[in-house]
């Protein structure tokens, strides 16, 4: 048996997150090449406690409003546009706040296809107070504006709710706005 260094019970990974197995020596990240590149966002809208989330579902997960990126299109007007198309929100009334750090996975298309390398591009995207989901039916199978918490429980995957995550960080700062006081 050649000795490697790690205890009998690990395997190996490479980002050394918390509780998970590691190497004895750091080994560096390679960059990931995506061959699929989208891009959506957390939309969110003000209500009477903060912020409502907006997530959807294709019938199978729950997530983000997201899709891809068309040849020639930025991120950001790409996010815009996939947001406005799947919650049937119009994209006049859409504003973007800020962005949100990228994620990046890999799977593999059915029927053991090939694999994919995927690269997500985030932002917080802003909808009116009172807005309404007109969900598309070819996409879409169900959307909800939530609050945070209960949008975390119901994401379906971890990089989702990271995410998330980072994007209440960023608006927890900025209070909610309050309705004009009328004069007496």
């Amino acid at each position: 048996m050649i000795p490697t260094g790690l205890a009998p019970n690990r395997t190996n990974v490479h980002d050394g997150a918390p509780g998970e197995p590691e190497y004895g020596a750091a080994v560096p990240r390679r960059p990931m090449r995506p061959n699929a590149i989208s891009s959506g966002g957390v939309v969110v809208r003000r209500a009477s406690g903060g912020y409502e989330v907006c997530l959807v579902s294709d019938g199978h997960y729950w997530g983000f409003p997201k899709g891809h990126v068309e040849p020639g299109e930025t991120p950001e007007a790409a996010a815009m546009r996939e947001i406005s198309e799947e919650t049937g929100i119009p994209l006049e009334s859409l504003v973007l706040r800020a962005p949100l750090p990228p994620s990046e996975y890999v799977y593999r298309r059915p029927n053991h296809g090939a694999l994919v390398f995927k690269r997500v591009h985030h932002f917080i995207v802003e909808a009116p107070e009172g807005a309404e989901l007109h969900p598309d039916p070819a996409e879409i199978v169900d959307a909800a504006w939530l609050g945070f918490d209960e949008a975390r429980a119901r994401l379906s995957f971890k990089s989702a709710v990271s995410v998330l995550d980072a994007a209440r960080s960023v608006l927890k700062p900025e209070p909610p706005r309050r309705a004009p006081l009328s004069a007496p």
